[in-house]
């Protein structure tokens, strides 16, 4: 549930920030957004694929002992085990993805004190938010 929040969360920040970029003339901000979007989708259906396989899984073992299948079981137990190992995986990415960001957040707003650049100084903490949400969600 908390990685649904997270990947919702910045698909509308990535959104918020290719059409600001836009808008204002930012190519650089526009283009991130643009990314920040399309990985948070790609990772909402990764979700969504590991919550639906967990569940196809659970069915198939359930049903394979209910009705003395242990094949069936077997299979099932497989599914649901790999698909709930691959979403410890996605969420393990995902907080290092995040701490990733948080750094590169800091290192711009930095570089935007440094060469008083508003909008890079702005990104940056946008970018270090986004991280902190995406490590601490």
């Amino acid at each position: 549930m908390t990685e649904r929040l997270t990947n919702t969360a910045n698909q509308y920040i990535g959104a918020a920030k290719q059409t600001i970029g836009q808008t204002m003339g930012y190519p650089d901000m526009a283009a991130d957004g643009a990314r920040q979007k399309s990985e948070a989708e790609t990772a909402q259906k990764r979700t969504a694929d590991n919550s639906a396989n967990s569940i196809v899984g659970g069915a198939k073992q359930a049903i394979g002992q209910t009705l003395g299948l242990p094949s069936l079981a077997g299979e099932g137990a497989a599914q649901k085990s790999n698909a709930e190992t691959q979403q410890k995986v996605d969420d393990a990415n995902a907080q290092l993805h995040g701490a990733g960001r948080e750094l590169e957040g800091m290192i711009k707003q930095k570089v935007g004190d440094l060469t008083n650049d508003r909008p890079m100084k702005a990104d940056g903490a946008t970018t270090e938010a986004q991280g902190t949400l995406q490590r601490n969600v």
